[in-house]
C-alpha cells in the first residue's frame, strides 16, 4: 500500500523571476506561488477534497461492524432458542412461511462448487460466497463510482482514487487480524467459531490487496503521463514522499496472500506456518512507518494492535494450558500413544479433573520430543467424565483422546515415534504433549433441539462425530433430550480400520441399541471382509432400518452395525435418513466428503419447502484450515 498524502507541487519551484501571474501552461508555474497553478489547485481541491477521502476508511469499518451486529442478533436468537429448549418450551413455533424461508435461504447457503478452480481457491459455501460477493460490490462502488480518479495535475495533490482506496484497504487491517485469531472475539459477539471465520480472514485478505494495488496504480500512472520515467523517478525518490515507503508493505502484503492460497498452503504448509505472523507483524510496522500518522490512517493500526496482542495474551495465559495461570508454567500433560491399523495413532492425552471441554471442540497440539515449533489442530474425540451429583473422581486425572491420521511432517513423525519404540509387543508409548485449547463448538443445544441426528464421517473425520453421539447418549439419559434417532455412516478405506473407535463405540450402541444405528462402508473393494461370527444386526433389537446398498452386507463385530464393502452416494443415501420433523446432520472428512454432504442437505430443504419436515440443520467440520 502507498497512502500518499497530498504533495503540493510535483515540479521544481521556480529558481528565477516573479511567476505569480505566469499562465498554468508555462512549465514554471508548477507551485501556489503561480496565481493559476492556486487558483487550479483550490479548484481541485474543492471538486474532490482530500480530506474527504479519509471517509471511506470509515465507510469500510461501519460495513463490517454493521455485518458483526447482524451476526449478533441472530446468535441472541439462537441462544434464546437451547433456552426455550431446555425449559421445553415448544421450539418449533415458527410459522409455516418462515420455517420455507429459512429452507430456501439454506438451499442456497449449503450449496457448494465442485472443480478443479473451487479446490485450489477452497471455495466456501454459495451463501459465503454471496456475501463475499456483497462485500466486494460495496467496496468496488466505494472505489469506482467516485469521479475524478486523477486531479489535473499531480501537484493538486495525491489522487483521489489512490487516497480512498489506501484507507479502504487500512481500515480492512484491524477486521483481517480480528478474523484470525483463535482467541477470537468475533466468536465471543457471534457464537461463529474461529476456523469458521477463517475463511473471511483469507477473502477479506484479497480484498485488501486488490484495494492496495489500486492504491498505488495510480501513483505510477500520473506521473508517466505528465513526464514520463524521469518524473516518476523524482516523485518516487522525492524527499519526504511516501511512495517509497509504501512500497516494502506492498510486498509483504503480496507475499502474504500468496502463500496463503490454499493449495500453495497446502503444499508449503510449514514454509506458511513459520512466515505467516511474522510477515504481518513487520508489514504492520511498515504500515506505521508508511501512513505517518496522516490524520486517522493510525487508528486503523492501533485498533489492529490492540486485538492482536489481546488474543496474543489471552491465548497465551488461559487457552494454552502451557503458560495457563491456571496451571504450573512450561509443563505438557502425560500421554499415551498407541499405533492404530490404517497408519492412525490413537492419543490419549491425562488431563487434570479440571479441564473441560465440549464436543465438537478441538486442541492445538505441540509434542516437544518431536518438534518445539509444530503445532496442529485435532478433534477431542470423546467427552470429560461425567460424575453423578456427590460422587468423587476415582482418579486425578481424565482421558482426552485424539485420533491422528499419518500424512506427513509431525503426524507421520508421531506415527513412527509409536512404531519404532522399543518395546514392539504392545507399541505403546508415554510422553508429554503441550495442549491449547479448547476451541471451536457449536451455538446449538443439538439433543434439545433436534428429533433425528445423523453423523457422517470419512476417516479420521469420526472424531467429529463420537463425542456428539456420547453427548446425546447422555442427554437421553438423563431425560433433558427430544432425540429418538442416532444414525452414523463412517467410511473407512479398509475393513480393519473400524477397530479404531470399537471400544468407544461398542458400549453406545449396546447401552441404546434402539437408538443408534451404525453403518461403515468400506470403500476398498480388495479389503478383506468383517468376521460375521458372533454378531447380530442392529434391526434385530427392533433399530430403525434402511438399505443403503443393494450389495450385500456383513455384521461387524461386535454388535456394532453393518459393513457396507462399497463407496456410498451420498445424495442417493441421505433422503431414505431424513424422515424426522427437526433433523441434524453433522460431517467430518475430505473436501469432497464435505462438498457431497453440503449439497445433498441443500436439496434435501425441499422437504422443509413441501412440508415434510419441519427443519434440517447441517454442521460440517474440516480437517484443518
Amino acid at each position: 500500500m502507498a497512502l500518499t498524502k497530498m504533495h503540493m507541487s510535483m515540479g521544481d519551484d521556480p529558481t528565477s523571476g516573479n511567476v505569480t501571474d505566469l499562465p498554468l501552461s508555462d512549465p514554471r508555474c508548477n507551485s501556489d506561488a503561480c496565481n493559476a497553478f492556486k487558483a487550479a489547485h483550490q479548484e481541485s481541491q474543492a471538486t474532490v477534497s482530500y480530506d474527504h477521502q479519509y471517509d471511506y476508511g470509515h465507510y469500510t469499518t461501519w460495513y463490517y461492524l454493521a455485518a458483526i451486529g447482524v451476526a449478533m442478533f441472530v446468535y441472541s436468537y439462537r441462544l434464546n432458542r437451547n433456552r426455550r429448549a431446555q425449559r421445553r418450551s415448544p421450539v418449533s413455533g415458527k410459522s409455516a412461511p418462515a420455517r420455507k424461508i429459512l429452507a430456501l435461504f439454506r438451499m442456497v447457503n449449503y450449496r457448494h462448487f465442485k472443480g478443479r478452480v473451487a479446490d485450489y481457491f477452497a471455495f466456501p459455501s454459495l451463501g459465503s460466497l454471496a456475501f463475499i460477493a456483497i462485500t466486494s460490490l460495496f467496496l468496488l462502488l466505494l472505489t469506482f463510482l467516485i469521479h475524478p480518479y486523477y486531479r489535473g495535475r499531480r501537484g493538486y495533490g495525491s489522487p483521489p482514487l489512490a487516497v480512498r482506496t489506501g484507507l479502504m484497504a487500512q481500515a480492512l487491517t484491524p477486521i483481517i487480524v480480528a478474523l484470525a485469531g483463535k482467541v477470537n472475539f468475533i466468536t465471543m459477539l457471534t457464537g461463529i467459531s474461529h476456523e469458521k471465520l477463517n475463511i473471511f480472514h483469507r477473502w477479506v485478505s484479497y480484498m485488501c490487496l486488490f484495494l492496495s494495488i489500486v492504491h498505488t496504480v495510480p501513483f505510477i500512472v500520473q506521473p508517466l503521463r505528465e513526464g514520463g520515467p524521469e518524473a516518476l523517478r523524482k516523485q518516487y525518490y522525492k524527499p519526504g514522499g511516501m511512495e517509497y515507503t509504501g512500497t516494502p508493505p506492498l510486498g509483504i502484503l503480496v507475499g502474504i496472500v500468496v502463500l496463503s492460497i490454499p493449495w500453495i498452503r497446502h503444499r508449503f504448509y510449514n514454509l506458511f506456518y513459520r512466515l505467516h505472523i511474522p510477515m504481518y507483524v513487520v508489514y504492520l510496522g511498515l504500515l506505521f512507518w508508511h501512513s505517518k500518522q496522516e490524520k486517522d490512517s493510525w487508528v486503523y493500526l492501533w485498533a489492529t494492535l490492540a486485538i492482536w496482542l489481546a488474543s496474543c495474551l489471552v491465548r497465551l495465559f488461559y487457552r494454552w494450558q502451557t503458560f495457563s495461570i491456571f496451571r504450573d508454567w512450561f509443563q505438557g500433560f502425560p500421554a499415551r500413544l498407541e499405533e492404530l491399523p490404517g497408519g492412525m495413532t490413537k492419543v490419549t492425552v491425562l488431563a487434570p479433573p479440571d479441564f473441560h471441554w465440549k464436543p465438537g471442540q478441538h486442541c492445538w497440539l505441540r509434542v516437544p520430543h518431536l518438534s518445539v515449533l509444530q503445532n496442529h489442530p485435532f478433534t477431542i474425540a470423546n467427552l470429560p467424565k461425567s460424575l453423578a451429583p456427590g460422587m468423587k473422581r476415582d482418579s486425578d486425572a481424565q482421558d482426552m483422546i485424539f485420533y491422528v491420521r499419518a500424512h506427513h511432517g509431525l503426524t507421520l513423525d508421531l506415527l513412527k515415534s509409536v512404531a519404532n519404540h522399543d518395546v514392539a509387543d504392545d507399541r505403546h508409548r508415554l510422553v508429554s504433549i503441550h495442549v491449547d485449547g479448547p476451541y471451536g463448538g457449536l451455538v446449538e443445544d443439538v439433543p434439545a433441539l433436534y428429533e433425528s441426528l445423523i453423523f457422517v464421517a470419512g476417516g479420521s473425520g469420526i472424531s467429529a462425530c463420537l463425542p456428539w453421539i456420547q453427548h446425546a447418549a447422555r442427554r437421553i439419559a438423563d431425560g433433558s433430550s427430544v432425540t429418538k434417532n442416532i444414525h452414523l455412516i463412517w467410511m473407512v478405506r479398509y475393513a480393519s480400520q473400524i477397530q479404531w473407535i470399537t471400544e468407544e463405540l461398542q458400549p453406545l450402541v449396546a447401552a441404546h441399541p434402539d437408538l443408534i444405528q451404525v453403518d461403515f462402508f468400506v470403500t476398498d473393494s480388495r479389503a478383506p471382509a468383517v468376521p460375521a461370527s458372533e454378531s447380530e444386526n442392529n434391526s434385530d433389537s427392533g433399530a430403525p432400518t434402511s438399505k443403503p446398498s443393494e450389495k450385500s452386507t456383513t455384521s461387524v463385530s461386535p454388535k456394532i452395525g453393518q459393513v457396507h464393502t462399497q463407496r456410498p452416494y451420498l445424495p442417493n443415501l441421505l433422503p431414505t435418513l431424513l424422515t424426522a420433523k427437526r433433523i441434524f446432520v453433522l460431517g467430518c472428512g475430505p473436501e469432497s466428503l464435505r462438498t457431497d454432504l453440503a449439497n445433498a442437505i441443500s436439496t434435501a430443504q425441499k422437504k422443509v419447502l413441501t412440508g415434510d419436515a419441519d427443519i434440517i440443520t447441517l454442521h460440517t467440520e474440516s480437517f484443518g484450515w
